[in-house]
């Protein structure tokens, strides 16, 4: 039997939120483990559920014939396949299930996503069975046909093939809130919101219609005439056969796309969680002894449990997100996300779809409609690493939902309304910012409610060597080795080098330790930072001790060498340093530090 405790909260996250029954079944055809919505549309608990074979509560061949299916699943990976369920009272309803094969710590299993469908399918075949009477009576009797159209429980307009309507019955007039002494003066193209996806949707449908094509199924997003309301249809047409006008019927849906919509958004947030569960970050990799370091940890107690919006200033690799992370941890919304976005690894036209999301057709290779990182956050917290690399252009509608918590999607008009708190992160100096016009001083003063400033590895020396500790432990599983000697020379000479790229670099060069060293002690090799103290300068014959800047520039030069002066990138000298790219090159600017001259 698998455990299912491990990652609970993940499990007990997707599970309560997802409005789709989930089962998790073995190869034997038993079930391990059932979401709330599965045991509610069975009238079971998820407890009486667990251990019950899938012939129990399904009558379908793939159960009856359970190893076949198996078979079948493992090969083909996905099968999707309609069904009929079982309630514990005894009647039988309509689902569709979408099954997977998984592999789990060994052991085989499938997870399958069941949906409740025979509400659809009896909306189906009553419209099946309302169009056969519709068109038999249309035969008999204009006057039985005036008095079913009005009557129907579907939807029915006729329309002018510029859309204006001609007539429609009850049904379309409740849905689409129109009186019945406006029919002559509305046209449908007029329901349509204004975003690029509603219009191109309504002008296709139309320019299919002109042509005297039938339309089938067709979803289209509409506004009520009387409240402008939010409303989605499915929608099929028939052009007449005299060509003059078009005889339209409808189902209103909005009901289910926007639990469809829902749906997509916990599906966007559950992927998300999960890609951050992978990255292994917690609130016990800060580690330290320093007491300036734990006044930065109490200013986080102090704060965490209020909304304010925290700005974490700070050179690169001192750990912001660590710090991020922990407010987010011990604060009343650790149950919600903790949704981050690095603002200067995304291209400008990139970030504004990234924060606010998209509608599909919102702009050229937007083919479906995404989630934006702030409504991923709803209930949560926000962490805007780099916010001082946000374009100007974005920072007024970053200040908006500050100030007013709501924003648009690119492509949609509507507002909408999120309760995100803020944490961002910076290691450019602001004031110095505003000066220059590259960022709004109203927004640093919406950001700098509450700051926190994360000092830099030189001044928190004394946590070197719990640090080069911690890396060690950290790695040494991961590469299968197991260091039991770490040399006090090698400490000291890390002790002694100023740390331009912090704890990100001491990081990184504790990793490229384990990997050079050979048995269970830490060698002493080139990989070692020289220390200002160790570093001597030899001339006509006498010593003399380098001064920082010096240290600096030389350690730079000598890893710049080493990645043949590959500063960016994956193997570049920017990585090993555990610096931005900008900020190296910054560095090496002000040091003057250019190839073929060093």
């Amino acid at each position: 039997m698998l455990d299912f405790q491990k990652d609970k909260d993940l499990f007990q996250y997707a599970f309560k939120s997802l409005y789709e029954a989930v089962y998790w079944v073995d190869p034997e055809g038993k079930i391990l483990y059932a979401n709330e919505a599965a045991a509610h549309m069975l009238g079971f608990t998820a407890d009486e559920l667990t251990g019950k074979g899938v012939k129990e509560i399904s009558n379908s061949e793939e159960s009856a014939n359970f190893p076949l299916f198996w078979t079948k699943l493992k090969d083909q990976k996905k099968i999707s396949y309609q069904a009929q369920h079982r309630h514990k009272k005894g009647m039988a309803y309509d689902v569709e299930i979408i099954c997977s094969y998984l592999e789990y710590n060994g052991h085989e299993l499938a997870c399958a996503l069941v949906k409740d469908i025979s509400a659809r399918i009896k909306d189906e075949e009553a419209l099946k069975l309302a169009n056969t009477r519709l068109e038999g009576l249309l035969k008999e009797s204009e006057e039985r046909f005036r008095d079913l159209f009005d009557e129907a429980p579907i939807a029915y307009v006729h329309e002018g093939l510029d859309s204006r309507f001609i007539k429609a019955n009850r049904a379309a007039l409740n849905i689409l809130g129109v009186r019945p002494e406006e029919v002559p003066y509305t046209y449908g193209k007029s329901l349509a919101p204004d975003t690029p996806t509603a219009q191109r949707w309504i002008t296709d449908a139309f320019a299919s219609i002109n042509t005297g094509k039938n339309t089938s199924g067709v979803i289209l997003e509409l506004r009520r005439k009387d409240n402008g309301k939010p409303i989605f249809i499915e929608w099929w047409s028939k052009p007449d056969i005299g060509g003059q006008f078009t005889r339209t019927m409808f189902l209103d849906i909005t009901d289910r796309v926007l639990m469809e919509q829902e749906q997509a958004r916990l599906k966007a947030q559950n992927q998300y969680l999960q890609d951050e569960i992978k990255l292994n970050h917690n609130f016990e990799e800060i580690v330290s002894h320093n007491k300036k370091f734990h006044k930065v940890l109490q200013q986080i107690e102090q704060v965490a449990s209020t909304d304010a919006t925290v700005l974490i200033l700070g050179e690169s690799g001192t750990g912001k997100e660590l710090l991020a992370r922990a407010v987010h941890n011990i604060s009343r919304r650790n149950k919600r996300p903790l949704i981050k976005i690095n603002c200067a690894n995304l291209h400008a036209e990139l970030i504004e779809s990234e924060l606010f999301g998209h509608e599909r057709g919102a702009f050229t290779g937007a083919l479906d409609r995404k989630i934006g990182r702030f409504e991923l956050a709803d209930g949560g917290t926000i962490f805007l690493d780099e916010i001082g690399e946000l374009p100007l252009s974005l920072q007024a509608k970053l200040l908006r939902v500050l100030q007013e918590g709501e924003f648009e999607r690119l492509g949609n008009p509507k507002t909408i309304k999120v309760d995100v708190r803020v944490i961002a992160a910076t290691n450019r100096n602001l004031q110095e910012a505003i000066a220059k016009k590259e960022f709004r001083e109203d927004l640093f003063y919406r950001l700098n409610v509450f700051p926190i400033f994360s000092p830099p590895l030189r001044e928190r020396k004394e946590d070197i060597p719990l640090l080069v500790k911690h890396f060690v432990n950290k790695y040494q599983t991961k590469m299968g080795r197991e260091i039991k000697n770490i040399p006090e020379k090698v400490v000291t000479s890390l002790m002694g080098y100023d740390w331009p790229g912090n704890v990100r670099e001491l990081e990184n060069i504790v990793e490229r330790a384990l990997i050079l060293s050979r048995g269970d002690t830490l060698e002493y090799g080139d990989w070692v930072p020289a220390g200002t103290g160790a570093i001597m300068q030899i001339n006509d014959g006498k010593t003399a001790l380098l001064k920082m800047t010096d240290v600096e520039r030389d350690h730079i030069i000598s890893i710049l060498k080493k990645t043949n002066w590959k500063v960016s990138g994956e193997k570049g000298a920017a990585k090993i340093l555990g610096l931005n790219a900008t900020t190296l090159e910054s560095r090496m600017k002000k040091l003057g530090i250019e190839r073929g001259k060093d």
